[in-house]
């Protein structure tokens, strides 16, 4: 979201942070006026004159205000008074409200975050937006990108370095072959020499080296695939290893198309770049060198014909590059919008089905499709577009040496063999000049690749272990102390909640929608890290503690339960692999699961299907808290387990959670207040704080927030019943 809209006439723009336009005074008269922010000041203009200013720090809190008609900027000092900044109308109301929220972080913290999460950097240089990267894969130095991938080949160097050497031997066989071709020609055909057994032997050593070349082409070969699948499966894997380990917000702004894509598209095109471009691209250079030196030493002046065009091929190979980059960036995306409209087709297969959609996906489907052809048609249509250009320039240099070096051998200055073999020479100089010209097409097309694989790589939002984490054999007991937390640092969801649950308690959190329940329990997992405060297991913070440590220890039933697509024995053995079969069936009768499992086609071996598909709602639940008793954890968190549930589902499900809370220390949320009745104590949210904190009867007598909460839900359920 731009937050630096319009400024007015003289001001230095380098020295505002943020500055947006408001048009309207407090009693509705139209004005031109700009709202500017630099790191101390709140600067108001009037028709490019500053009115007003306020220092940012003479304010407590910041807010925007909806009026009739429209909106205002209003800060409250720290006396309690308030003062209206500015007016605007209802258009610039999302603008001002995040302006409001920065502001207000200020007040708070002291700190002033000049970029907010919703802007989309991009490269300064050529204006594409960088996607999360660190910087510009086009614009960055091409050895930069060259360097981080040829790390990836590190543990395959010698390999790689075999592979290397075996085809700069193989060329420098392919080098002498000219020479005794010019032999032939000018000791044996030219002057017709009848010395049958100099040909015989010429002839067979030019058989020999070609058919010798077999011998190092196959080790390169060999090599070459050793690198390349060992390296593709490395960093495949890493990908997969760091996008596992980010924290929930980083991986929430990309989609599972667009991750599978990274793991699997782009990872192959950099083992395929590396070991075979990176690999045939340093045999080029070494090619292009010692060939130059040659057609130098046999003939410098049809050396210099030759080479005259050679500048001009790189020049449009540098040109074609960013060319090529913007295109293929085009191609990414939208192959990227393609997987992920795929995914999400396949996954909600049961829900188009069910409304009978099918024509409508396939539809949608077909566009992303037809989009993505048409943006790699329009890439490739300029790439060949170009290739006649670069294969006449370089039929230029073949027809210069083809002229001159025919008068040559008519003046007597050449034999027909040295011509023969400077041609050799200058088409063996062009190949890996043509193969040179390919370098924007594939570097581009890799770049894209590489950038979106190291973003990953080189995310800074994982969260870290600390450098000695702590392993704790956890008792129960948590305690929040004055913790902040928002998926935007500067617009918080929870503030400063602080709250102790003792080891045993049962404690459910109540509140509206969007308050914050289910990011305490995201909290206590360590989904998240908090922005302020901390979150202490027993005493120590969770950010010292083993991120499996931690996990390990804490059991969760969600609302809606995630099984993978193997038999019910592996979903519930999924949090205990070791576990045996014994325990398994203790777990799942504890569950009220064993029941219903055994009546299966094949017991505990029958396969649930695509996230538990074959299992009613309630069956599923029961194998996750089957899963759940197995994982025999310390703290159990418990997100909406039993709503909507059929009464009876409800009454066993009920039964289970019963058993395996007993003695733990358990945190429930549940749509149903009733359900929590029997909770020790109550953590109420209002606003992202905390309103109350007691037991049911205290909270009920002392008519807060949570007696309306109640009083108005049983409000609804009697209208549900009157209605029926």
């Amino acid at each position: 979201m731009n937050l630096k809209t319009s400024f007015p006439k003289g001001v230095e723009q380098e020295s505002v942070l943020f500055s947006l336009p408001y048009d309207l005074t407090t009693d509705g008269k139209r004005v031109n006026g700009h709202t500017c922010i630099d790191d101390s000041e709140i600067v108001i203009y009037l028709d490019g004159e500053p009115v007003k200013r306020h220092y940012i720090d003479e304010f407590s809190e910041f807010k925007c205000e909806k009026n009739y008609g429209s909106s205002s900027l209003v800060g409250i000092r720290k006396d309690g008074t308030q003062v209206c900044l500015c007016v605007f109308r209802q258009q610039e109301f999302l603008r001002y409200a995040e302006l409001s929220k920065l502001l207000d972080f200020y007040a708070r913290t002291g700190r002033l975050i000049t970029e907010t999460d919703e802007d989309e950097p991009t490269c300064e240089k050529c204006g594409i937006p960088l996607d999360g990267a660190s910087e510009c894969p086009f614009c960055a130095k091409k050895s930069k990108l060259f360097l981080k991938l040829i790390k990836r080949v590190a543990p395959y160097k010698m390999y790689f370095i075999i592979a290397v050497l075996c085809t700069i031997f193989e060329q420098c066989v392919w080098i002498i072959v000219p020479n005794i071709s010019r032999l032939i020609i000018d000791d044996y055909v030219t002057p017709k020499n009848t010395d049958w057994q100099g040909l015989i032997f010429l002839s067979v050593c030019l058989v020999g080296l070609v058919a010798f070349t077999c011998i190092p082409n196959r080790i390169n070969m060999k090599c070459s695939f050793k690198v390349a699948l060992n390296m593709g499966k490395d960093l495949r894997e890493e990908v997969f290893a760091k996008s596992e380990s980010l924290s929930m917000s980083a991986v929430t702004k990309k989609t599972a198309g667009e991750l599978i894509r990274r793991v699997s598209g782009d990872a192959a095109k950099l083992e395929d770049f590396v070991t075979t471009n990176g690999k045939d691209l340093i045999v080029d250079l070494i090619s292009l060198v010692v060939l130059v030196v040659i057609i130098c030493c046999m003939n410098f002046r049809l050396a210099m014909l030759v080479l005259l065009p050679i500048p001009f091929v790189f020049l449009l190979v540098d040109k074609l590059f960013h060319v090529m980059a913007k295109r293929y960036t085009r191609v990414w995306r939208n192959m990227t919008e393609h997987d992920s409209t795929l995914h999400d087709i396949l996954n909600g297969i049961r829900v188009i089905k069910s409304y009978g959609t099918e024509v409508k996906e396939i539809r949608k489907y077909s566009d992303c499709s037809l989009k993505a052809a048409r943006s790699s048609v329009r890439a490739e249509i300029v790439w060949y577009l170009t290739i006649p250009f670069s294969e006449l320039i370089m039929t230029v240099g073949n027809f210069l040496v083809l002229y001159f070096g025919g008068k040559l051998i008519i003046d007597g200055g050449l034999k027909l063999g040295e011509l023969v073999q400077f041609t050799t020479y200058v088409s063996m100089l062009y190949d890996p000049i043509r193969r040179f010209i390919h370098i924007p097409k594939q570097l581009a097309d890799a770049a894209v690749s590489a950038s979106k694989v190291f973003e990953v790589l080189e995310d800074k939002n994982g969260l870290k272990e600390s450098e000695n984490p702590v392993e704790l054999d956890i008792k129960g007991d948590i305690e929040f102390k004055n913790v902040y937390f928002g998926y935007r640092e500067y617009d918080p969801v929870l503030k400063d909640i602080s709250v102790r649950i003792n080891k045993g308690e049962m404690i459910g959190i109540v509140g509206h929608s969007g308050v914050g329940k289910s990011t305490m329990i995201n909290l206590i997992l360590r989904l998240y890290d908090v922005t302020g405060g901390s979150v202490l297991i027993d005493g120590t913070d969770i950010r010292e503690l083993s991120q499996k440590s931690l996990r390990s220890q804490i059991g969760v039933v969600l609302q809606e339960t995630f099984l993978f697509d193997g038999s019910v024995l592996e979903n519930i053995c999924y949090a205990k692999p070791s576990a045996t079969f014994e325990e398994v069936i203790r777990a799942a009768k504890i569950a009220n699961a064993h029941d219903f499992i055994t009546k299966l086609p094949d017991g505990y071996n029958t396969r649930v299907g695509n996230k538990g598909y074959q299992l009613s709602g309630g069956e599923r639940q029961r194998v996750a808290i089957a899963r759940a008793i197995l994982h025999d954890p310390k703290i159990i968190i418990l997100d909406e387990a039993t709503a909507s549930l059929d009464t009876e589902t409800e009454k066993q499900i009920q039964e289970a959670l019963g058993r395996l809370i007993k003695g733990r220390t358990t945190i429930a949320i549940a749509h149903r207040l009733s359900t929590l009745s029997e909770a020790d104590r109550l953590i109420v949210l209002d606003k992202g704080k905390l309103a109350e904190f007691d037991t049911h009867e205290n909270l009920m007598r002392n008519k807060g927030v949570y007696y309306k909460l109640v009083m108005a839900q049983r409000q609804t359920t009697k209208m549900k019943k009157a209605n029926a």
